[in-house]
């Protein structure tokens, strides 16, 4: 998140956090362009009007930049007008959302930029991860894993919620999970998959957040931080 006034993005990032997501905040355009190269941010919410610059300076740089290319971009800005609007989708904006706005509507934003990760072919795509939501088949990049059925849902539900997490109530109530005598399952489930990704060339982890859930995510292996 790129925003220079402070109660905004406390305010903003509390929101946030509650509705699963990790957030990097950033209030300067030099920063900003720097965490989207050092972090493959999943998801650039970007205010328009910063003290120190332009923030259409912001999401073209992201555009150039290989580590967050990709990233969907949502614009936040009380400017309304349509050749404002226009500028920015030109520069590489996803999305515009005019302030003030509620959060609720943020989120929800953010949740539908996500889904468009979902190609024609019913394939979603955590960086060099590639799972078939129908089939709960995955590669990474060209290597396909071999996996059970029960690592196929836990697979499937962790990047259906991606960039947010997934709650650990979720995948006890996955199907292959009734009757199961261990009541460890998830975990095993969890560290098969950790260890068949890492088999296949990495690039991808699954963490566990402490009584919560887990969230998987990019590993950016040249940098070595996490997205």
């Amino acid at each position: 998140m790129v925003e220079d006034d402070a109660s905004v993005s406390t305010m903003l990032r509390r929101h946030l956090v509650r509705a699963g997501f990790e957030v990097l905040v950033a209030a300067k355009v030099q920063d900003a362009i720097r965490l989207a190269t050092e972090s493959s941010p999943s998801v650039v919410v970007l205010d328009l009007a910063l003290a120190d610059g332009d923030g259409a300076v912001v999401c073209q740089r992201i555009r150039e930049t290989s580590a967050s290319r990709d990233a969907p971009i949502l614009v936040l800005s009380a400017r309304d007008e349509t050749g404002t609007k226009l500028q920015l989708f030109a520069l590489g904006a996803d999305d515009y959302v005019v302030k003030p706005c509620e959060p609720s509507e943020i989120i929800a934003r953010i949740h539908a930029l996500v889904r468009r990760r979902v190609d024609p072919r019913g394939m979603l795509r955590v960086g060099p991860l590639r799972v078939g939501l129908e089939t709960g088949d995955a590669w990474i990049q060209d290597r396909q894993l071999d996996l059970t059925a029960g690592e196929r849902a836990v697979l499937v539900a962790l990047a259906r919620a991606y960039p947010a997490l997934t709650p650990r109530a979720v995948l006890e109530r996955q199907p292959w999970r009734r009757g199961a005598a261990a009541s460890n399952v998830v975990e095993v489930l969890i560290g098969r998959l950790r260890q068949k990704i890492a088999g296949a060339g990495g690039g991808i982890e699954i963490r566990a957040v402490r009584g919560t859930g887990y969230v998987i995510r990019p590993l950016d292996l040249k940098m070595g931080v996490l997205s």
